[in-house]
């Protein structure tokens, strides 16, 4: 039998062993469940898988825990829990006397309220059923008096949290991540004297933190305190304080209001202190003198406000410094920091601090990251900043520092420096051409809004990892140089409102990262907040991120003629071009159809002249575009992405028109003034031809529908199969057609007003298949309406059967097809609506949406996409291959349930086929290494999407990330380069990475690059994915 050590020490040593002590405290979750696995382990006899059977009544109450979940969630439990000797079974523990003292269930799928059978174990010591899909409340472990830790974080437990008194050896409580409401208990320990561990973060909890007078019993025990991410408001209570023994406290992302008391001085333990995201007042108490052990604080989006303390600079320890976004004043100098030599990140930005930049800071020889932004700094960067060998990232923005010369000097010797952000200082000075050399490694420099003059300096050229550049409404002269093209790395290239003249560099359409994708060893990478954009081409959109950057070239708002380069076609790693507001003549080159990423194409208010290129309705992708106030002609393409372009986008250009208006002229020829005259002088004679029509008309159309009114229906199916169609009266009241549902009849006027009329306020998605807009239906509903782009001279019937079909694929892991309508050449398609958007926003958009989706949450996901996938490739009749397997297309449910979207639109769009064919074939990033070879997609090519969308999951980056280095990029190149030189660790997203986790992270990571196979023939199929994540 195993002795444990005394339960203090284990604690100080598992503190002490910690590798990951530097991460915030909001990043802390999984680090905490490994805490309480590894210290559960340690501390609890275990027989081994030869013991002898268990206790008689104890295998009678693990059979009925099992048989008491819910069926589906229980059954591989059920199924894996055979025989008698209950203490080898999987996940369950013994002592010497055969009775059983650990339950470690977590990640096993199990579903249902948590079983009362636990009551019939006496001697559970260990429970662990985190991870898992369980409900209700935690009344069934009141009875487990026994019990001392237990994990039941992330789960979908719903309840009022209960008073655990009845537990009186509970050292441990995990119920984080859940759903339960209420408040705290009125002691702060839950009831628990003895408790050490107490994580009830990310909850519906509410109430103050502590009504009662008296310290709580486990005053002197307790010692990390987690109740982040609730509701709780009000000031903090008196008793709060008085857990003289509390090492870790974290506050964050609550309701809490009031000031901090100065009896912040008794936590003497602290070395974690996470106040965030409060609505804290008043000064930050100036007792961190005795907090000497404090190696994390964060305070940022409070009201805190006047000076720093002085005290901070007795913070020797201290790694951490976040007090971003509050009021703070006065001089930064308060604070010593040369007496914190180990920090490593501090943000100061967004304060009203003024004076200079200290001295100081330049003794911080650790430090990587330093952002002092949007404050009310003076002066010069000191010379001693020189020093600051392991600086990476500095971010001075939205001040009045001056000598930009001299601060460019002095930065060059930091040989680390990657990030170099000083837009909005430095105003109207003179932007050094040469004698600038050492910056080595940057990779991203700002210099925007600063109204600097002079030329594009020259010592750029040397700067070859560089890759983002913005010199931005400044007031450079003089032309683009040609060097620029040189610039192998450049992604995100920002002239704009400058006084550039001459050319655009041909050199520029040949950027070697935006022609194809590049490789370089480098990693670096920031998610700290930037700037704000100024170029209306994006509109307003706010670039805080360097995850926000898209590969871009910003050239608008300046004096540049000549012509567009036919050449810029090669550019098909380019979002977005602007090139308006400039003297360019000539006409739109053809070529720029091959951009395929493009996004936004900015040509307003030039000199350009001919036709709107047909070909550029091919290019997927484009959101923005616009060609007004030009001397263009012709008629507008009709179809892809155009027809989602305002009129906004053509006007100013008399000689454009619309396709169905262009007939009294050739197209590409604008009306003469002789053309005018002559309308003028026939206009009455066309207005009595047209009564005279009008009238006929009417006639005949009365006839006819007296004649044919028995055969109206089959006579216009007949006729749309013909031609196609255009939108007509009958178009809009015919019926919407519904799937499997009974639904109130609705007619196409219905679903069009439940759209408000196709509102772009009403978008909630794009893609190359259409737009997606959010509808409510009259009957209250809410649903998503795809409106299809795709060629709409398919047959009626054939395109309806096709639609069909898909309505019969029904699973619940995908977002089911309810109906179909058609509107003139749109093909209206009704989805159900996903509350929670899509993987790809939670992954990548939302910036707190990585640390919302833990990893159990992720398990989940990918669990259920593949069985959605799995579904289409061999349950569903026909076998429907998906061809755009994408995070974009795994829906969410309101219980982040993974729903696959968009299944079957190939077949939609392109004419009827045995196999799906294409010239694209999914989505950059996702698509199989095959398909540059062969247009026919497969079920293998499905499978490595999916593969993709499991590193994007386990690693939390875009398949194509612009925001890191060149090597980087590519995820499924990054993933493999990793794999090869055996850094599997740190592939993984620090969210959701501990040792508790690692076993499951392995085993993913696994499936994925058995997926992203470059031989196809060596891929799984999705149904051995689904059982090897199932087994997870």
């Amino acid at each position: 039998m195993v002795v444990p050590p005394p339960p203090s020490l284990l604690l100080l040593s598992l503190h002490r062993a910690s590798a990951r002590e530097a991460k915030s405290m909001a990043r802390r979750a999984p680090l905490r469940c490994l805490f309480l696995s590894l210290a559960l382990f340690a501390l609890l006899p275990f027989t081994p898988a030869a013991a002898v059977p268990c206790h008689p009544a104890d295998l009678l109450a693990l059979r009925a825990f099992a048989g008491n979940l819910s069926a589906g969630g229980g059954d591989g439990l059920r199924a894996a829990w055979s025989g008698d000797a209950c203490c080898a079974w999987d996940g369950v523990a013994c002592d010497a006397a055969a009775r059983v003292t650990a339950l470690r269930l977590p990640g096993r799928g199990l579903e249902g309220p948590i079983p009362p059978s636990l009551a019939a174990l006496p001697r559970l010591q260990d429970l662990d059923l985190s991870h898992n899909a369980l409900t209700g409340g935690i009344s069934a472990l009141l009875a487990a008096v026994s019990l001392r830790t237990a994990n039941l974080s992330s789960n979908l437990l719903n309840a009022t949290l209960l008073d655990l008194a009845a537990l009186p050896r509970l050292s441990a409580f995990n119920a984080s991540n859940n759903s339960l409401s209420g408040a705290l208990a009125p002691d702060l320990c839950a009831g628990a004297p003895a408790l050490r561990v107490l994580d009830l973060s990310a909850n519906l909890l509410a109430g103050t933190l502590s009504p009662s007078p008296s310290p709580p019993p486990c005053a002197a025990t307790l010692q990390e305190l987690y109740l982040a991410s609730n509701s709780f408001h009000g000031a903090l209570p008196p008793t709060l304080f008085g857990l003289a023994a509390l090492q870790k406290l974290s506050l964050a992302s609550n309701g809490l209001t009031g000031q901090v008391s100065t009896r912040l001085r008794g936590f003497t333990n602290l070395t974690s202190l996470d106040l965030s995201v409060n609505r804290f007042t008043g000064h930050l108490p100036d007792v961190f003198a005795d907090l000497t052990s404090l190696q994390h604080l964060t305070a940022h989006s409070n009201g805190f406000s006047g000076l720093l303390p002085r005290s901070l600079s007795s913070l020797s320890s201290l790694r951490d410094l976040n007090l971003r976004n509050n009021s703070f004043s006065g001089p930064i100098a308060r604070v010593n920091f040369s007496a914190m030599p180990f920090l490593v990140s501090i943000d100061l930005a967004t304060n009203h601090l003024n004076g200079s930049l200290p001295a100081s800071l330049a003794d911080c020889g650790d430090l990587k990251s330093l952002s002092i932004a949007k404050n009310s700094l003076t002066g010069q960067l000191p010379d001693e900043y020189g020093r600051l060998g392991s600086l990476s990232v500095l971010s001075l923005s939205n001040n009045t520092m001056h000598n930009i010369s001299g601060a460019l000097t002095v930065l060059r010797a930091c040989k680390n420096l990657t990030t170099l952000i000083l837009t909005k200082n430095f105003v109207g000075e003179d932007l050094p051409d040469d004698g600038i050399a050492g910056f080595d490694n940057l990779e991203v420099l700002a210099l925007g809004d600063c109204a600097l003059r002079g030329r594009v300096p020259e010592w750029l050229h040397q700067c070859k990892k560089l890759e983002v550049l913005d010199l931005s409404w400044n007031q450079l002269v003089g032309t683009i140089p040609e060097w620029i093209g040189q610039l192998d790395n450049l992604t995100y290239l920002d002239l704009s409102n400058n006084s550039l003249v001459g050319e655009i560099p041909k050199s520029l359409t040949q950027l070697k990262s935006l022609v194809t994708a590049r490789r370089s060893p480098g990693m670096a990478f920031t998610n700290m907040p930037l700037y704000v954009k100024h170029n209306k081409s994006t509109s307003g959109r706010q670039y805080n991120q360097l995850s926000n950057f898209p590969p871009s070239l910003f050239l608008n708002d300046n004096g540049l003629n000549g012509t567009i380069w036919p050449e810029f076609g090669n550019l098909k790693e380019l979002h977005v071009l602007d090139l308006s507001n400039n003297a360019i003549a000539g006409s739109i080159p053809d070529a720029l159809s091959r951009m395929e990423n493009l996004e936004v194409l900015d040509l307003s208010s030039n000199n350009l002249s001919g036709s709107i290129p047909s070909s550029l309705t091919d290019l997927t992708f484009l959101s923005k575009f616009s060609v007004a106030h030009n001397h263009l002609v012709g008629p507008i393409p009709n179809g892809g992405q155009f027809f989602t372009f305002s009129n906004s986008s053509f006007e100013g250009n008399p000689g454009l028109c619309r396709s169905s208006s262009c007939d009294q002229n050739q197209p590409g020829e604008t009306p003469t003034d002789n053309d005018i005259q002559r309308s003028g002088r026939n206009r009455k004679n066309k207005i009595l031809g047209v009564a005279i029509c009008i009238g006929l008309v009417l006639v005949v159309l009365l006839a006819v529908i007296l004649v044919n009114i028995s055969k109206r229906e089959v006579s216009i199916i007949d006729d749309e199969e013909a031609n196609g169609s255009c939108h007509d009266s009958y178009d809009y009241w015919k019926p919407v057609l519904f799937f499997q549902d009974s639904a109130k009849e609705l007619t196409v006027s219905d679903l069009i007003k439940s759209t408000n009329n196709f509102d772009q306020a009403n978008i909630i998605g794009c893609g190359g298949f259409g737009l997606v807009y959010k509808a409510y239906l009259p009957d209250g509903r809410k649903v998503a309406v795809k409106r299809l782009s795709g060629d709409c001279g398919q047959m009626e019937r054939e395109f309806r059967a096709e639609v069909e079909a898909l309505s019969q694929a029904q699973h619940k892991n995908l977002v089911s097809l309810r109906g179909y309508c058609r509107y003139g050449n749109d093909r209206l398609l009704i989805y159900s609506y996903m509350e929670n958007n899509s993987l790809d926003y939670w992954l990548h958009e939302r910036s707190d949406g990585g640390y919302m989706l833990k990893w159990e949450s992720r398990l989940k996901i990918a669990q259920g996409s593949a069985r959605g996938l799995a579904y289409l490739h061999k349950d569903c009749e026909p076998n429907i291959i998906h061809r755009d397997v994408k995070s974009s297309n795994i829906l969410l449910n309101e219980n982040f349930e993974a729903h696959l979207a968009d299944f079957g639109l190939a077949r939609l769009i392109q004419p009827y086929d045995t196999h799906v064919t294409t010239d694209l074939v999914g989505t950059l990033g996702y698509i199989p290494p095959e398909y540059s070879q062969s247009v026919i997609a497969t079920p293998k090519g499905d499978v490595y999407s999916f593969g993709v969308v499991l590193l994007e999951l386990l690693t939390g980056r875009r398949p194509m990330d612009v925001s890191k280095a060149k090597g980087s990029r590519d995820l499924v190149s990054y993933v493999l380069q990793m794999k090869s030189e055996k850094k599997e660790e740190q592939i993984f997203d620090t969210l959701i990475w501990s040792k508790t986790h690692e076993k499951q992270l392995f085993s993913v990571l696994e499936a994925a690059c058995r997926c992203i196979s470059t031989d196809p023939r060596q891929r799984p199929s999705i149904e051995q994915v689904v059982a090897w994540l199932d087994s997870v």
